[in-house]
């Protein structure tokens, strides 16, 4: 291996041209790739793939949710009425149904009045067993004129609605219904009828369009709020001009919500913020390199080859057509702290050859030793990024492939490009060098004293690190973007799917669904109290509805003797002749009521109301039932009964998610951590051929984190999923410190030779790891913030571990080998 270096250093020193142009075009075609890139904000890209909890919630929000719907949300000013601006709305509903970019859109309301007529005419069908026995017996002799004198009583309160209400549904049967779909909290809460979707304190109105592309599509996002801003400014002015001067009413406030408003926040926050790490990375990396070595090469060439890496890295997944998540996107600036430090400790080493009298030319070669010892330290750092592939977590398996492929791209480009611009003629001054002899003899007089205080350090981090506070849930990972905070206001608003526990069941047939939901359903309310929207309640099974067809005509009610005793009553109530006739019109459909099917909820475009409960999907069908529970004891007892009745449903819910991470965290990371790990000894142990320089290698990265752990519990920092495994790749960036020591070590035998030229490139390679990640402390998406605090935290645990620990140990080893052999 370490002829192959030699050889391709020479090469690329001599070929000066031709590894410029290749790079250069290189970066030319990456970046026509990086153009190619999309981002997904979803958080569902941050949770595990496997489970029983998490994969049903993401079913279900696939499906029955949020993630590509818009929602457009219109809200009355000062004391005004939302119902004033309706003829503003209906216009807003015909604008998106007219724009290429919608495919349908939801306003909540019925397309005209024999739609809910339609439903009305089917309540009997959906009344459970008990609800319909009521409504048969107020059909009927002295159940029927009890309720007609209840309702007539309604009439005093002289509204309208009130007295329309009571001439369509004179034995409240609708109140029956009502109770059946979950009371207040049917369909989400969301108060759907004639007027639409309207917010709980009546001054907001809701519409939903369905786009007619996914969210991720950063540029058909980006079009759609374009040609919105388009239609919200065209139907502004034609509100202005309809209204008569000096009676214009206060424009009304339009505002979007969904994920594809939350796409375009966050790729404008990724553009931002990876602009922003970068640059503040390269503001931060730059002058130290420059304050400290005092050259311009250095400064100049440092960043190239991480730069190209991570380019040919974006570029390939753009021309692949891959869409990165946020979290992978804004961190990628990392990869600047970690692959400097390749190009500063080959600097070190040329000017120390320089030193020793070497003319350029020989320099270069010289360096084919340090640039093995370059590439080890960036493949170990790979490896441990590469350990991030194998967890259960898609967002971190996309961070283990962007970075671990470009540490590996960049140990190869600073090996031909660094060769490839340093001086081959001598000049008429020589870089800056550093050296801390001081360093050395500090720990050789100190070595025992600092190896006690290690293992006494070691062992009460070890006990603090215990304490340690870890949030597995789904909350700390959320986006911060303000379409993301208002997506989450809309739940309390409109009653949008929020933090209600939902009963995911999945199949080829619809019927064998809706049987084992009715099932389920049953159960549930035999064994609790709490309040269920079932899908079979909106639409029963077929044979449900032929046992509730059955139960209607075994009372032998028929739709004449029904109005023959409805009028009776009637005007012993007090109602007028004419009163009842709308419900007297429909009652022989009322009675005789044929099936309802999902296709008939839909050919009477009421499918926007069901299919919040059901949905057709490629493969067969989705049934997604809504269960309110408030505390531990409920959620066990729902859960038993879905384990006990419905084969393949699956209890889900925000809580249940989290639930679920924290019990993922511990195999997931300890896969992580022990993947990466075996992934360096390997690599370490292959290298150096000697298991006690190898173990010296690896010492200071296990001692460090540990440190790391105990101060981070001490100081009460709580991490979450993204900081614990980014503590995984610190493995690997930890071992590169000990590798550069040991291999120089091990090529001079002198330790304090090694550590009096090593510690500076020890230090500034800290330092600049430290600022490449040390931006993210600013990101406003919070996993980026914990890894910023994270890092800074470990790599000073790990430099001073190396830097002081390693070299005591290796004064030891030269000490014990010294004695060995002048015995």
């Amino acid at each position: 291996m370490l002829s192959i270096v030699r050889s391709v250093v020479t090469w690329c020193s001599r070929r000066r041209p031709v590894v410029w142009a290749a790079s250069g075009a290189v970066l030319l075609v990456s970046t026509v790739g990086m153009l190619r890139l999309r981002f997904d904000s979803d958080v569902l890209a941050l949770l595990p793939r496997g489970g029983v909890a998490v994969p049903a919630f993401r079913a279900f929000l696939e499906t029955f949710g949020s993630l590509d719907q818009l929602y457009i949300v219109f809200t009355a000013p000062g004391d005004e009425s939302i119902e004033d601006y309706e003829d503003q709305i209906d216009r807003w509903a015909s604008a998106l149904l007219e724009s290429p970019d919608i495919s349908s859109v939801d306003t909540g309301e019925a397309e005209n009045s024999s739609d809910l007529s339609w439903l009305a005419d089917h309540q009997l069908l959906l009344l459970s067993d008990d609800a319909l026995h009521t409504a048969l017996a107020r059909l009927q002799g002295r159940g029927m004129e009890q309720v007609l004198a209840q309702r007539r009583g309604l009439l005093a309160l002289a509204s309208s609605d009130i007295s329309q209400l009571v001439r369509q549904d004179p034995l409240g049967l609708l109140d029956l219904l009502r109770d059946e779909l979950g009371g207040s909290r049917a369909t989400f809460g969301m108060r759907v009828g004639d007027r639409g979707y309207l917010s709980k304190d009546g001054r907001r109105r809701l519409l939903i369009a369905q786009p007619r592309r996914p969210p991720f599509d950063n540029q058909f996002s980006q079009q759609l709020f374009s040609d919105l801003a388009t239609i919200d400014a065209r139907l502004t002015r034609q509100a202005h001009s309809d209204e008569p001067a000096g009676d214009q009413r206060p424009p009304m406030l339009v505002e979007f919500a969904g994920g594809h408003r939350i796409a375009v926040e966050t790729a404008a926050m990724v553009r931002r913020e990876s602009i922003w790490n970068t640059v503040g990375a390269l503001a931060l990396i730059l002058p130290v390199l420059f304050v400290v070595f005092r050259s311009a090469w250095l400064v100049g060439i440092g960043a190239l080859p991480s730069a190209i890496s991570l380019a040919v890295v974006l570029g390939v997944f753009g021309l692949a057509g891959m869409t990165l998540s946020v979290a992978t996107a804004a961190s990628a600036a990392m990869l600047f702290g970690l692959g400097i430090d390749g190009v500063v400790l080959l600097y070190v080493a040329y000017n120390h050859a320089l030193r020793r009298g070497l003319d350029p030319p020989s320099a270069i070669n010289a360096l084919a030793s340090p640039c093995y010892s370059m590439l080890l330290g960036m493949w170990t750092t790979a490896a441990t990024f590469y350990g991030l592939v194998f967890v259960d977590f898609p967002t971190l398996n996309q961070l283990g492939l962007v970075i671990g492929h470009s540490m590996v791209l960049c140990g190869i480009f600073t090996l031909i490009l660094v060769p490839a611009t340093l001086r081959r003629r001598t000049g008429t001054a020589r870089m800056r060098t550093l050296h801390l002899p001081w360093l050395s003899k500090l720990v050789y007089e100190r070595s025992r004293a600092i190896v006690t205080a290690a293992v006494i350090v070691t062992v009460i981090a070890g006990a603090a690190a215990m304490r340690l506070r870890i949030n597995t849930t789904l909350d700390r990972l959320k986006s911060e973007t303000p379409g993301a905070i208002y997506q989450e206001q809309l739940v309390e608003m409109f009653g949008l799917p929020g933090d209600a526990y939902v009963v995911m069941q999945e199949g080829p047939e619809l019927e064998a669904l809706l049987t084992a939901n009715e099932s389920l359903s049953r159960r549930i309310a035999d064994s609790t109290r709490v309040e269920v929207q079932a899908a079979s309640t909106l639409l029963p099974s077929l044979v449900t509805q032929q046992r509730r067809v059955s139960l209607i005509r075994e009372t032998g009610i028929a739709p004449a003797a029904v109005d023959a005793e409805l009028q009776r009553y009637a005007a012993a109530a007090g109602f007028r002749p004419d009163a009842l006739e709308p419900f007297r019109e429909r009652l022989p459909r009322l009675l005789s009521a044929s099936p309802l099917t999902y296709d008939s909820y839909r050919e009477h475009r009421l499918g926007a109301i069901l299919e919040r409960f059901v949905a057709r999907t490629p493969t067969g069908w989705r049934l997604a039932s809504y269960v309110f529970l408030s505390n531990s004891a409920e959620v066990a007892s729902v859960q038993a009964a879905v384990d006990a009745t419905a084969r393949g449903a699956v209890l889900t819910g925000i809580a249940l998610v989290n639930r679920e991470l924290a019990a993922a965290f511990v195999p997931q990371f300890s896969r992580g951590l022990v993947i990466g790990s075996v992934l360096v000894l390997v690599i370490v142990g292959w290298a150096f051929r000697d298991w006690w320089l190898s173990l010296l290698a690896l010492l200071p990265t296990a001692v460090g984190l540990v440190w790391t752990a105990g101060l981070l519990a001490l100081t009460g920092m709580e991490l979450d999923l993204f900081a614990l495994f980014a503590v995984v790749t610190f493995v690997g960036i930890g071992v590169d410190y000990g590798i550069h020591l040991v291999q120089r070590y091990r090529e001079t035998a002198d330790v304090s030779r090694s550590i009096a030229e090593l510690a500076p490139v020890i230090l500034v390679a800290a330092a600049i790891t430290v600022f490449g990640y040390g931006t993210l402390v600013t990101s406003s998406y919070p996993p980026l913030r914990s890894i910023g605090v994270v890092s800074a935290v470990s790599v000073s645990m790990l430099t001073i571990a190396s830097l002081v620990l390693l070299p005591a140990l290796l004064w030891f080893g030269s000490n014990r080998s010294s004695a060995s052999n002048n015995g």
